[in-house]
């Protein structure tokens, strides 16, 4: 049932009572024990019902009673404390019915919270505190609930909080800290880590003796280092030292948790101390090796990709390395916000950087992919809020910011969940479990992760980019296809880009909001309207004859090849030589492909020299105008300019040129195509491979 216009803002009428509530939620527990392994769905935000997360503390709101709320309305500046009074209904989110101080009862959703959280499925008993909320109509007649879309909006309660209402407390609280302490080894071993941390805090809050706190933050420590919140786990760590020597294992454990954030030279100071204080301990000194390895990744960018390649595998995306980054700076771009930039003169095949992926689901199934990094990024920002310094700085689009992103308020960071998802739509690339494998015929097709790399999310698009990205893992490496000064802007391409400019450039609108104003489309504009329309029709046609498919194996008739070849050369007329002389002809590249295709089938292997030079020149690459012209493939990469393009596909096309090489006898020429498909090749998959594995 739709809700009326004239309700919205209004306290409804009548609400679904308290025993009303409770028969409607055990019949939805009764169905979740039915599936109690079945994955946990995410719920993702409709960005057109975006609106701000609360950045006001609980204690500087209105607390009003739960007979207040309005219907689909955003309670600014007021607040609720309830208590929760059944077992959560775990979907999407964790549904729970709640209790306020004068007994009103209502349905409570939390959405967002991470595994790590309590509040991704508060106990029974507990007492919450939801800030500014959100009080929905289920579409029931009678039926609401307060929906927390925002994990930072709601806030677990201590059970001694002077806020928290005399009647809703669980009366005389007679644990000690002791009794904290030992009811959290006990969630601990059961391994109710979340739990366990609430426990072991609750301890510490009840010791006075400070003598007495050191174990319990030794404890916490080493259970947020479990949940992987490294920065509470850092701190705790350092908080257990006493000032003897065995203050090594707190050290060891930030040193860990440093580590755990990327933050190598701060791990290697807390393992060295750890060190100092325990020389023979085996568990420190490899742990300190490991981060030395890292810092030398991060100092020179000396990889063994072969044998992180060896690793990969389905369950094992998630490689221990460093991020290699010095090469570059981000700086303020003439074209689009920041941008990245050359710090020094980097020659082509060069590694411009690689970096570890900020944070990458190994989830590749596309349909679920994005689902499963905006969850990870929002939890990760809950659980780790020093990432907020760098990933909510990214572009979100149109999201709007109140400048409290990332701050700490009530002990935890603001996140704002439609911002999050802003600037995952913006800056997350989709990646297959390695690029070398995404080139070979036996990839299954369709599997494709997300992830978030935010040096890299820093550069601009360009569709003559003068570096390629590749993945190993949750590792994007970026090499230069050609010679980059330093100072230079450093590009890439965000998606493969159509041949035809009015089409990608509404593609970058809509989704990135530019226009882009690479050499290309620069040089594009300067086509004649009609001249463009005539483009397009003559694409269709060529498309239409090759019925949109390479040759494969087998005689392609020669009138087919006549007729292809007809249209191809009408095609090229239409790029006109004073704004395509140093610039790709990439509606020619079909054709240029299909005719070598066709040719080789045929074994003429003159004409497959002929087409695939024509293949290069109409990636912009410097070819000679005759074929029979003696030439090195090899200085493609150096003497093309700033408006070529390096795909998979110019790799295919100096195979086709070394095996037409080969045939007519021409071993020299052969050889050298080789060598040229192989640097290619090498750009492509991040590092050198064999040519055998392609798809022939």
């Amino acid at each position: 049932m739709a809700i009326h216009g004239d309700l919205v803002g209004t306290v409804p009428s009548r609400r679904l009572s308290k025993e009303e509530l409770a028969k409607t939620h055990k019949v939805h527990l009764k169905k979740q024990d039915l599936s109690p392994d079945a994955p946990r769905p995410v719920k993702q935000p409709v960005m057109s019902e975006a609106y701000p997360a609360s950045t006001r503390s609980i204690r500087d709101v209105e607390i009003i009673p739960l007979n207040r709320l309005r219907v689909e309305t955003h309670h600014r500046g007021q607040g609720i404390i309830v208590k929760v009074i059944s077992p959560p209904y775990i979907g999407a989110g964790a549904v729970s019915l709640v209790e306020d101080e004068f007994g009103n009862a209502d349905k409570l959703a939390i959405y967002n919270q991470g595994d790590s959280s309590i509040l991704s499925g508060v106990p029974e008993g507990c007492v919450v505190a939801v800030k500014e909320p959100y009080y929905k109509h289920n579409g029931a007649e009678n039926d609401y609930m307060i929906c927390v879309d925002h994990p930072s909006d709601v806030i677990l309660l201590r059970f001694t909080d002077p806020i928290v209402p005399e009647s809703l407390r669980l009366g005389p609280l007679l644990k000690t800290g002791d009794d904290w302490k030992k009811a959290g080894d006990t969630a601990f071993l059961e391994k109710d880590f979340p739990t366990a941390v609430f426990c072991y805090t609750e301890s510490l809050e009840a010791l006075e003796d400070d003598n007495l706190k050191p174990p319990i933050h030794t404890k916490r420590a080493g259970t947020n280092l479990i949940l992987g919140r490294y920065d509470a786990a850092k701190a705790d760590a350092l908080a257990s030292r006493t000032g003897n020597p065995s203050d090594w294992k707190a050290y060891y454990n930030a040193g860990r948790a440093a580590y755990g954030l990327c933050e190598y030279r701060t791990s290697k100071e807390h393992l060295e101390m750890a060190l100092k204080l325990n020389a023979s301990g085996s568990g420190v000194r490899k742990e300190y090796e490991r981060c030395l390895a890292r810092l030398r990744e991060e100092e020179m960018g000396d990889y063994d990709f072969y044998a992180m390649f060896s690793l990969l595998n389905p369950q094992n995306v998630h490689l221990d390395v460093g991020s290699f980054l010095r090469r570059t700076a981000i700086a303020d771009s003439k074209h689009h916000g920041k941008g990245l930039f050359a710090t020094e003169d980097i020659k082509v095949g060069d590694i411009v950087f690689a970096e570890k992926a900020c944070l990458m689901p190994n989830q590749y199934e596309p349909a679920r992919a994005s689902a499963a990094l905006y969850a990870m990024m929002v939890r990760q920002l809950c659980d780790n809020p020093s990432l907020a310094q760098t990933v909510l700085k990214l572009y979100p689009g149109e999201v709007e910011r109140t400048g409290a992103e990332g701050a700490i308020v009530d002990g935890v960071p603001v996140v704002d969940v439609f911002l999050v998802e802003g600037i995952r739509t913006k800056n997350c690339f989709s990646l297959p479990l390695s690029t070398l494998e995404d080139t070979k015929p036996s990839m299954r097709e369709g599997r494709q992760a997300k992830g978030l790399w935010v040096h890299a999310s820093h550069m601009n698009h360009s569709c003559v980019p003068n570096t390629m990205r590749s993945f190993l893992g949750d590792v994007l490496i970026s090499r230069a296809t050609r010679n980059i000064s330093s100072g230079e802007e450093i590009f890439q391409q965000y998606v493969p880009v159509k041949p035809l400019a009015d089409l990608r450039n509404q593609q970058y609108k809509e989704g990135w909001g530019f226009e882009c104003a690479c050499p290309l489309c620069d040089g594009e504009r300067q086509s004649l309207e009609s001249i463009l329309e005539k483009r397009k029709e003559a694409l269709v046609a060529v498309e239409k004859v090759c019925n949109k498919k390479l040759p494969s194996k087998g005689l392609i008739p020669d009138a087919s090849i006549r007729a292809v070849d007809r249209l191809a050369k009408a095609l090229e007329d239409l790029h006109e030589p004073e704004v395509y002389d140093n610039l790709p002809r990439l509606t020619l590249i079909y054709p240029s492909n299909w005719l070598v295709g066709a040719h080789r089938g045929r074994k003429n292997w003159s004409k497959v020299v002929r087409y695939g030079i024509k293949v290069l020149r109409n990636f912009g690459f410097k070819t000679p105008a005759d074929e029979s012209e003696s030439w090195n493939p090899m200085d493609i990469y150096t003497e093309s300019g700033n408006a070529s393009l390096m795909t998979i596909h110019v790799v295919a096309a100096l195979r086709r040129l070394a095996e037409a090489y080969e045939a007519l006898g021409h071993k020299d020429m052969a050889k050298r195509s080789l060598e040229a498909a192989e640097f290619g090749y090498m750009l492509v998959t991040g590092f050198k491979n064999d040519l055998s594995g392609m798809d022939a």
